[in-house]
């Protein structure tokens, strides 16, 4: 603790520990000027800039007239942004995509040139060791993910509020958390609240805080969560659960920009960008009135959709590899966990009404029943699926066999089902001879009628196949990206 007065003039020792920041800059700087070729200059150059939590698109080295370059996150959103370091007609740039403090971009600098002054004794060899990883919390790449990332990094950019919908389960306060990280609020508090899970007197208190004494039990001031989130991001997850009482208190605070805790008559000024979230059609609701039209307006000035894992069969692959991936690291097991491709056929046509949650919650399941060395099978993910009744070798057909679509009649439904469930048992038997012997017919006359029924256009669209799925191990997995939702 600093003294002040005239007894106090000792000067401070010259000896002071250095802070942890100081530290760790010692640190990586040290271990990037120890590096003699160029795929370890690289590496170590992204980990540390990984250390500081600063996300790389690129790293380019330009010597004499040769370029050498390793991309990291070739379609990541955010603003880039380039820390380059000059030494003697040798050129190291990085590419960043994500804001950082002043003080971190010093940093950085500095690092940065630490490695030109090391670049020139590097080997010349071509970095080919870095492998590209995923920045976004979102798992996948289907075009529904390409679109919300598209959606996240254009609400980043923006000072205005967001509502994001989706049903449950699919990762909307990940995609709040991607809009706040990728923002000039980043390194500012996240704070988010679930509207269902308090009732209607304890959230008032949690949103706006109370006096000491405002109400039975109130023994201390309290602050609230706008208070707690000044200057950074609040999410109000669940948003349709509010009462409408509480939906006017809360419309004015976020149009005057101040609250007022419980039991106080005194304003408080809160700078904070609010991000909305909800699993109901809140346009329906404002019809039923249930929920306040002006309020709507004022939280819904962007909307993005989330899209339920049943629309995005593409993102299966990544998705359930990056799980196994997660349970191997949280049991120590030192190889990777074994899935037949039955088994994941079987997930993938599966229409998770409980999205990305639910998928993890099984794939949790299953890792924690298998034995040994032994694979995933088929009959393990019946096993723990909800539709317990269906027997080992049944056919799973896609949840869109079970929807009469608009101005769809009759006819065209049985012809569309019939695509369905072709598709469905090509992917499942591996080519179309063992499909039509599982269906009944002769390989000629099966492939007939997917010919017939795809030029009759009943369809409209056909199953998307499946990707294949690489179980590869990971040496370094985001902890971050194992959790979508």
């Amino acid at each position: 603790m600093a003294h002040t007065g005239a007894a106090n003039t000792k000067e401070p020792e010259a000896t002071a520990q250095p802070d942890a920041h100081h530290c760790l800059m010692e640190e990586l700087s040290q271990r990037v000027q120890a590096t003699t070729t160029m795929d370890e200059g690289f590496k170590e150059i992204a980990s540390a800039f990984t250390t500081l939590n600063v996300t790389i698109e690129r790293i380019t080295l330009v010597r004499n007239t040769e370029r050498s370059e390793v991309t990291l996150n070739q379609d990541a959103s955010g603003v880039r942004r380039d820390i380059e370091a000059q030494v003697a007609g040798l050129t190291i740039t990085v590419t960043c995509i994500n804001p950082m403090t002043p003080n971190v971009n010093a940093s950085l600098q500095s690092l940065v040139t630490m490695a030109a002054i090391a670049a020139q004794q590097w080997t010349a060899a071509t970095a080919t060791l870095l492998a590209p990883v995923e920045t976004s919390r979102m798992i996948g790449s289907s075009p529904q993910m390409r679109d919300l990332n598209i959606d996240i990094a254009r609400a980043a950019r923006s000072t205005h509020s967001v509502l994001i919908k989706g049903e449950s389960g699919t990762g909307k306060t990940t995609a709040a958390l991607m809009i706040h990280e990728q923002s000039p609020r980043a390194d500012k508090p996240f704070v988010d609240l679930n509207c269902a899970a308090l009732p209607e007197a304890l959230l008032e208190s949690e949103l706006f805080g109370h006096e000491k004494g405002a109400f039975t039990g109130a023994g201390t001031t309290k602050k609230g969560l706008f208070e707690t989130a000044d200057g950074g991001t609040l999410l109000l997850d669940e948003i349709a659960e509010m009462k409408p009482e509480l939906q006017a208190k809360l419309l004015t605070a976020i149009e005057q920009k101040k609250i007022r805790r419980l039991g106080s008559t005194k304003d408080i000024q809160c700078n904070v960008r609010i991000i909305t979230a909800s699993s109901r059609n809140l346009q329906t609701m404002i019809k039923e009135g249930t929920f306040r039209e002006d309020l709507y307006y004022r939280i819904a000035v962007l909307e993005i959709q989330v899209a339920p894992l049943r629309e995005r069969p593409s993102d299966f692959p990544a998705l359930i590899n990056s799980r196994l991936l997660h349970e191997q690291e949280l049991t120590g097991r030192s190889t990777r966990f074994q899935i037949e491709a039955s088994a994941l056929k079987a997930l993938a046509f599966y229409d998770w009404p409980g999205n990305i949650r639910q998928l993890q919650n099984i794939i949790s399941r299953l890792t924690a029943r298998v034995d040994d060395e032994k694979p995933i099978t088929q009959t393990d993910v019946y096993s723990q699926l909800p539709h317990n009744n269906v027997e080992e070798g049944s056919l799973v057909l896609p949840a869109a066999a079970r929807v009469l679509l608009a101005n769809e009649n009759l006819y065209s439904y049985v012809a569309r089902v019939q695509l369905l469930v072709i598709e469905a048992a090509t992917i499942a038997e591996g080519n179309h001879t063992h499909a039509a012997k599982r269906l009944g017919y002769r390989r000629s006359s099966l492939v007939g009628l997917k010919q017939k029924l795809l030029r009759s256009n009943h369809s409209g669209s056909a199953l998307e196949p499946l990707a294949e799925i690489h179980l590869a191990p990971i040496a370094h997995q985001s902890k971050s990206s194992s959790a979508a939702a």
